[in-house]
């Protein structure tokens, strides 16, 4: 009885809450449950996973399932699926398909996954302009069921398949049959081309608000579009695995990845980030007589060190957000590092002046109030440097900055906040006793 209901209710669910449940379950699990689907209903819940998902789900399919789901699969999606399969099923795929969708397929593998080549649509609608609107209308007509879904752009080519212009579809609705298409072909045309990586990609479409995109070969020739909904893909993963790298995490780690992948990549950093710590563990063990004859110092260590790491942190995201946004082109690197500098100036005064007032009424010292105060004021200034000076670095030796920049701004902040800290002591106790 609850078997019943269980199909009853996977067969009226929507695909992607479908596929939504499928990925929080068990490999073996999902498969089985992929397998009792109908067909037509297996292959919507396909094409709505993530493609490591459905690719991790395919490697333990019959070939001749594969095949059949796979052919109700757009060849967008199924590139995207089989790019992701070990190199001897991705053929067995290939070859089972039909001729035609396994070449259209393979001309979509040919792009890196991440370039407009990558993720457009190669279905689309071409036109020539020497015909009149209501010809482009009957033409449409006779080719309803090759007409893209979502589809409201029609691109006009010249003879060598080249794109010379653009026509929303509203404007042939609200025009008249009579009038020749070249009439109202948009020919000033913002297009991509296929090796633009999909963070351009994600910028053009925030900056001009197109629902769709076409994207071109070197030579011109249009090959296929991106749609806005594909972007916004594109930008949450993007945003997943940048805000993964900042955290230490491999980019394209998610909740369901197995142990076995995440261990070696979490491994890595945590081993790399122990290695920095014992670099600020040293520079305190440098300073060991003065904590001996201060123990009031050690007090303030991780306040000296967090706050550091706080502001650090915040300006490194800001820069980081500039630079992926395209709101911080190199050239403009020194503003941003003029108005950071005065923020930490700013910050380090209100804060340092607290916190060494907090030190003063504590122990009744006033030379302890005074060393905490300075050393939050320099540590922070140090933050704020870092926060700017290290991304942008980061991104002139080709780095990517939302991988590595966490590390070495916390790594700068501790320590420099360790040594300032220490050392405006130690500096005092020899002067003052």
């Amino acid at each position: 009885m609850n078997s019943a209901r269980d199909s009853t209710e996977r067969r009226d669910t929507h695909p992607a809450d479908l596929a939504d449940r499928l990925q929080g379950l068990p490999l073996e699990e999902a498969v089985r449950l992929l397998r009792e689907m109908p067909a037509g209903k297996a292959s919507a819940v396909l094409s709505e996973m993530d493609s490591e998902t459905a690719a991790q789900i395919a490697r333990h399919l019959e070939p001749p399932l594969l095949r059949t789901l796979l052919q109700a699969v757009s060849p967008q999606q199924v590139a995207d699926i089989v790019g992701r399969l070990p190199e001897e099923l991705r053929s067995v795929v290939l070859e089972s398909l039909s001729p035609i969708e396994s070449s259209r397929v393979s001309d979509l593998l040919r792009y890196p996954e991440d370039s407009a080549g990558g993720i457009m649509n190669d279905r689309f609608i071409a036109l020539p302009a020497d015909i009149t609107i209501g010809d482009c209308l009957a033409r449409l007509h006779e080719r309803e069921e090759e007409f893209p879904q979502g589809a409201l752009y029609l691109y006009v080519l010249d003879a060598d398949r080249k794109l010379t212009g653009v026509v929303p579809v509203r404007d042939l609705v609200f025009r008249k049959p009579n009038r020749p298409l070249r009439d109202i072909v948009k020919t000033e045309v913002v297009s991509l081309r296929v090796d633009d990586d999909q963070e351009k990609v994600a910028d053009l479409f925030s900056k001009y608000h197109f629902m769709a995109l076409p994207v071109l070969e070197r030579d011109g020739r249009l090959v296929g579009v991106v749609e806005a909904n594909r972007v916004i893909s594109v930008i949450q993963n993007e945003a997943t695995e940048d805000m993964q790298k900042m955290a230490g995490l491999s980019g394209e780690e998610h909740a369901y990845t197995p142990w076995t992948a995440a261990f070696s990549g979490r491994m890595t950093w945590l081993l790399l980030n122990l290695g920095t710590a014992f670099a600020a563990g040293y520079v305190i063990s440098l300073f060991e007589s003065t904590i001996a004859r201060w123990t009031a110092l050690a007090f303030f260590l991780p306040i000296i060190a967090g706050q550091g790491g706080v502001v650090g942190i915040q300006t490194m995201t800001l820069i980081i957000r500039g630079m992926v946004l395209g709101e911080l082109p190199l050239d403009q690197a020194k503003k941003a590092l003029r108005k950071e500098l005065t923020l930490g100036v700013l910050n380090g005064v209100i804060i340092g002046l607290l916190t060494g007032l907090g030190g003063w009424l504590w122990q009744g010292n006033f030379m302890l109030g005074v060393v905490v105060g300075a050393g939050m004021l320099l540590n922070m200034m140090a933050a704020a440097l870092s926060g700017v000076l290290v991304p942008i670095g980061l991104r002139r030796l080709k780095i990517d900055p939302a991988l590595a920049s966490s590390i070495f701004v916390t790594t700068i902040t501790d320590i420099a906040g360790f040594f300032f800290f220490l050392g405006i002591a130690a500096l005092c106790l020899r002067l003052f006793g």
